[in-house]
């Protein structure tokens, strides 16, 4: 996609309309002084894809610098507007910056989803460069580059993936990790190995150790599945043994509960002692801790210094005297040792999460223990006490952790002082729990049908339990093999595809940097990915300066190099991410460059990006001429930018143009602007006029010359043809001249003075005679100091047929 017109009006600098057609240009050259209004060209293309100018988002301008957008004297009811018609008509849009109830708000012309998506898709590509991003990317940290280029490749959806890979790994190493599987399993088998005094492990175990209890009963039932084991215990069962069931079974709980718990102590011992070691490396430096809430203030400071807001070689805090590349430098190394902190502290977080859950799981089964009615009998109150005093223990701990704050790291307790737990008198709670319930069986020793019952009941319940708990174990097994091997594959693609694409990017850049600088002592330029604990931690720009391997590049290069390398970065970048638009607009890039490497420059965007439509501003006078010669014939479009306080920035347009419009207002008696259009057009006139007579005119600043110019150029041309003594300079048409141009500066200085329609076609006429004076009719050239004749002292127009005296 190519820009086929632009049309700006009431934006940034621009208060008039300018429109510039490229349906006959491939690309086009715009050349104007500082503050001429031409970067607001590039303004008004960035508005019109980002909704917003980069460089006026700051917190002095307000609202993300809406209100700069629209020229400063447009009236409330006029709109701005920026109009982009393509080379496919289907995504022509006019997009106006307008008020709406004391708000200004912005709407498009064309907004049909083919737009939408245009414009979306517009936003991942690189389309305009200005001098002061040419650092950016260069100066910023590896992690920085990092995330960037993941930025503009999209990598960094990929890199969100693998995040959420990652993590699901690890919830679920966590999950089998607190929900203590083996831990669980082994409760159960000790539980079977009360009971029968084997472990089981099968089916065939599990039914063989069934009918043997069974035995000694001379029952006549087939055991061969858990159905047959249901109508088995309901053979056994017998009301009067109810009770004693369910305190035994309720024992068996307390009892497992207890233990569970206990298992759960130990592993919130572990992570406790974990997360205490990982407080220990970051109370090394404290402050750094402390430090983190600076991230958004070095943040903003590195934005105010990119965006060139402060100016001065010194820190504004300390006012030592540095450079803004190196104010740069060393807040980026500050942000990166604090994303170190940052990370430390994320890990810190993380274990004193699972400590935290592994504290709820405890609490879950000691709760669960107090809840069985064994406990509740009187002659547990003893037991029962010692348990809700563990309870309380380890509330209070799992609420201190809770509570634990790591900016106060140096209060936090030490894993032998956490928690004041006695693992003594908890054994010794398993131990006479265990008694009472054994006490029960060896109560009904004798009775061979109860003890049948209560033995196949725990067994059954046991085995049970045993194979759900292999079976979920074996599922979060499977999942979390599963899931480290997408990890494994997924970050081995990414790696491929990142160290491929960093690849192909750095030959572009390489290339295009030789170009530019092929004589120099820099080659193999590279951007080179790092590496920290497996994962991916930045990129680095590496080269050879001097056959030797070095970075970064801002050590090494000057300014100027580092702005090329900037650009070669940019243009390798278009090649390789502008799938859509075809144009690029560079906005005043080359300010650091000597001539050398201004004309190889022009030559790269020449030769190199012949089939890009470039947009190239600048205010740089020897730069403009140098492009210009060299894109002679090859369909540039050349314009000046102008700026004046009535119309703020404009194009120049041709004198040809001025007078067709003139005389088109004239012939329908248009008075609106027609003084201000014929005073430019006497303007431009009188200054061809005195260039081919090199008439000199006083030096004034640029306000006077505003006021005066047309006044100074024709004093000045009268007082060179009586010099001269030039037949011309007793024309009237001088002084009329004077006279009317009261009629022209009222008009264009906002007076309340109404012109009339009759003044104005005689101040044209005036100037038409002025013209016709110097102005040869026949080949339509001025007369001209080039074409004097020393022997005659006449000057003369090109074709020779127009003349006057020249006699000093």
């Amino acid at each position: 996609m190519k820009i086929k017109s632009f049309e700006i009006s009431g934006f940034r600098g621009i208060r008039k309309n300018i429109r510039i057609d490229l349906s006959s240009y491939s690309s086009v050259l715009l050349y104007g002084d500082n503050g001429c209004g031409k970067s607001s060209v590039a303004d008004a293309f960035e508005w019109f894809y980002n909704d917003k100018i980069e460089h006026l988002s700051s917190e002095e301008i307000g609202q993300k610098g809406v209100p700069a957008l629209r020229n400063i004297f447009l009236s409330d009811n006029e709109e701005a507007s920026v109009t982009l018609n393509y080379s496919d008509s289907r995504y022509d849009c006019k997009k106006n910056l307008f008020y709406k109830k004391s708000k200004l708000a912005s709407e498009q012309s064309n907004s049909s989803q083919d737009v939408k998506d245009y414009l979306n898709a517009s936003l991942k590509e690189n389309l305009i460069l200005r001098y002061k991003d040419l650092l950016s990317f260069i100066l910023s940290t590896k992690a920085q580059k990092l995330e960037e280029i993941s930025q503009i490749i999209g990598f960094s959806e990929v890199s969100k993936v693998k995040g959420v890979l990652r993590k699901a790994v690890n919830d679920l190493k966590k999950e089998l990790k607190i929900k203590n599987y083996y831990n669980h399993i082994s409760i159960k088998q000790a539980q079977i190995l009360e009971q029968i005094g084997q472990n089981i492990i099968d089916d065939k175990q599990y039914l063989n150790a069934i009918k043997n209890l069974i035995a000694p009963l001379n029952l006549s039932v087939e055991i061969k599945d858990d159905v047959s084991i249901d109508k088995l215990l309901a053979l056994l069962e017998k009301p009067e043994d109810k009770e004693a069931l369910e305190l035994q079974l309720s024992y068996g709980k307390a009892i497992e509960n207890l233990i569970n718990f206990k298992a759960f102590f130990d592993n919130i011992y572990s992570a406790y002692k974990f997360f205490y070691e990982k407080c220990q490396q970051i109370i090394k430096d404290q402050d750094k801790l402390k430090k983190i809430n600076l991230e958004p203030l070095l943040t903003q400071g590195i934005s105010i210094l990119e965006k060139r807001l402060y100016e001065n070689d010194s820190c504004p805090l300390c006012l030592q005297d540095k450079s803004r590349e190196e104010l740069i430098d060393e807040l980026r190394k500050r942000l990166e040792e604090l994303a170190l902190v940052k990370r430390e502290k994320d890990a810190a977080l993380d274990e004193k999460n699972t400590t935290q859950r592994l504290f709820q799981g405890a609490l879950t089964e000691i709760e669960n223990a107090l809840k069985e009615k064994s406990l509740y009998l009187e002659e547990n109150s003893d037991l029962r006490k010692k348990v809700e005093q563990i309870k309380k223990i380890i509330s209070t701990a799992s609420e201190k952790i809770r509570k634990t704050d790591l900016l106060e790291i140096d209060q936090i307790s030490s894993p032998e002082s956490f928690i004041n737990l006695d693992a003594i008198t908890l054994q010794s709670i398993i131990s006479a729990l265990g008694d009472k319930k054994a006490k029960i069986i060896t109560g009904k020793k004798d009775d061979l049908s109860f003890t049948a019952y209560s033995k196949i009941f725990a067994v059954r319940q046991s085995y049970n339990e045993i194979k759900l708990l292999k079976k979920e174990s074996e599922i979060l097994t499977k999942q979390q093999t599963s899931m480290e091997v997408i990890y494994d594959e997924f970050t081995k693609k990414q790696r491929e595809g990142l160290c491929s694409f960093l690849e192909s990017i750095s030959r572009d850049i390489n290339d295009l940097y030789l170009f530019m600088n092929d004589s120099e002592n820099v080659s193999e330029i590279e951007l080179i990915p790092l590496d920290e604990d497996d994962e991916f931690a930045g990129i680095t720009l590496q080269f050879k300066f001097h056959g030797k391997q070095e970075s970064p590049p801002h050590k090494y290069l000057s300014e100027s190099h580092l702005n090329c390398l900037g650009i070669c970065l940019f243009l390798a970048s278009v090649k390789t991410f502008n799938k859509l638009n075809k144009f690029i607009i560079l906005d005043d890039v080359i300010s650091s460059f000597d001539t050398n490497h201004r004309a190889r420059f022009a030559r790269l965007l020449v030769e190199k990006f012949s089939d890009y439509q470039i947009f190239l501003l600048t205010h740089e006078k020897d730069w403009f001429e140098l492009v210009s010669n060299m894109v002679k014939g090859k369909s540039w479009l050349i314009k000046k930018v102008k700026w004046d306080h009535i119309d703020g920035a404009s194009i120049e347009e041709p004198l040809t143009d001025i007078k067709a419009r003139i005389e088109i207002k004239i012939k329908n008696s248009e008075p609106s602007e027609l003084g201000n259009m014929i005073r430019k057009y006497l303007e431009r006139l009188l200054k061809d006029i005195c260039v081919n007579l090199e008439v000199k005119v006083r030096f004034l600043f640029n306000e006077l010359n505003e006021n005066r110019m047309v006044n100074e150029l024709l004093s000045e041309l009268k007082c060179k043809l009586k010099d001269r003594k030039c037949e011309l300079k007793e024309r009237p048409v001088f002084n009329k001249l004077n006279d009317s141009l009261f009629v022209a500066n009222k008009t264009s200085h906002d007076s309340t003075f109404s012109e009339h329609i009759e003044d104005l076609k005689m101040f044209y006429d005036d100037v038409i005679e002025l013209e016709g004076l110097f102005k040869c009719p026949q080949c339509n050239k001025f007369i001209s100091k080039k074409h004097y004749d020393v022997v005659e002292n006449i000057v003369k127009c090109s074709c020779g047929n127009f003349k006057c005296n020249w006699v000093k």
